[in-house]
Order: structure tokens, then C-alpha cells, then sequence
């Protein structure tokens, strides 16, 4: 009977052990895979497909149109098709490479003085299966966010917030 109690209170200890470092583990994995640019590791921890689905829902929310007239559903679907492009094109191992390490997008979009700031990443529990990675630069503004699910015992990126 002791031996029993004193399994179950392993697997619990255990348990509670996992469930509270394995997000910080996870955040601290992808941004050492992606200071290494290694992509093998980065699309282990992704999920791309899920990413580029909802970066797409999100861009489609931004651009949706406002009223209900021909040229503005023509706009509409002209913007969607281009951010659909831009969603492929940006959502790949070596855009996530960019956006982890310096928070944006393309680098070269970006001005000389904000090339080399420095970002640092912190996990926000939400529940037992869902964690955010929330980058903030030295400056103290924010960066974007990473949504994080579990699948099985391991967290994937499943979505992403880039702050306006």
C-alpha cells in the first residue's frame, strides 16, 4: 500500500513538474532553433500549416471589407489574394527564423536603429494545453506573440500575433 501511495505521488510530482516548466522549456527550444537556424527543429515545434491558416483568418479579418459595394468586394479580393501570397511566401522556416530572432517580418523592411534591438520572450499560461510566448524588445515595446499548443507532450506554434 506505501509503495502504491508513494507512486502516485511521483506521477503527481511529476506531472506538476512538466506542466510547469515544459512551456518555458518549449519557448526556450524554438528560440535557441531559431538563433541556430535550425529549420529541422524549428518545423518539429511549428505547425505550418495551423500558422498560415491562422495568419490568414487574422489578415482576412484586417482587410475585410467595409461596406457592401462592387469595388469594395473587388478590393477585398484582390487584398486577399495578394495576403494569401504574402502568408506563404512569410510563414516558411526561415520567415520564422526572422521573426523569432528580431520580431519582424523582413529585417530589411526595417529601419538601420531597430535592425539590432534585442528581444526577449516570456510564456503567459492560458490552460493545461495552450500557452503564449510574448516578446518584448530592451526598449520595452512589444513584439509579437506565439500561440502554442500541446499536442501530445510536446508544444507547437499554432498561431501568431504581431503587434501594430
Amino acid at each position: 500500500m506505501r509503495k502504491l501511495v508513494l507512486f502516485i505521488l511521483l506521477v503527481v510530482l511529476a506531472f506538476g513538474g512538466w506542466f510547469y516548466l515544459s512551456p518555458w522549456l518549449a519557448m526556450k527550444d524554438l528560440a535557441e532553433a531559431a538563433e541556430a537556424r535550425n529549420t529541422a527543429e524549428l518545423e518539429a515545434s511549428i505547425d505550418f500549416p495551423a500558422l498560415r491558416e491562422n495568419t490568414r483568418a487574422q489578415l482576412d479579418a484586417s482587410i475585410a471589407p467595409t461596406g457592401d459595394g462592387l469595388i469594395d468586394g473587388i478590393g477585398g479580393a484582390i487584398l486577399g489574394s495578394v495576403g494569401d501570397a504574402a502568408v506563404d511566401a512569410l510563414i516558411t522556416p526561415e520567415g520564422m527564423v526572422t521573426i523569432i530572432t528580431t520580431g519582424a517580418v523582413a529585417t530589411t523592411l526595417l529601419p538601420r536603429d531597430l535592425r539590432n534591438r534585442e528581444l526577449s520572450w516570456s510564456v503567459k499560461r492560458e490552460d493545461l494545453s495552450h500557452f503564449r510566448g510574448v516578446s518584448t524588445y530592451d526598449d520595452g515595446s512589444a513584439g509579437p506573440v506565439l500561440l502554442f499548443e500541446r499536442r501530445g507532450l510536446r508544444w507547437q506554434v499554432v498561431a501568431m500575433e504581431v503587434s501594430q
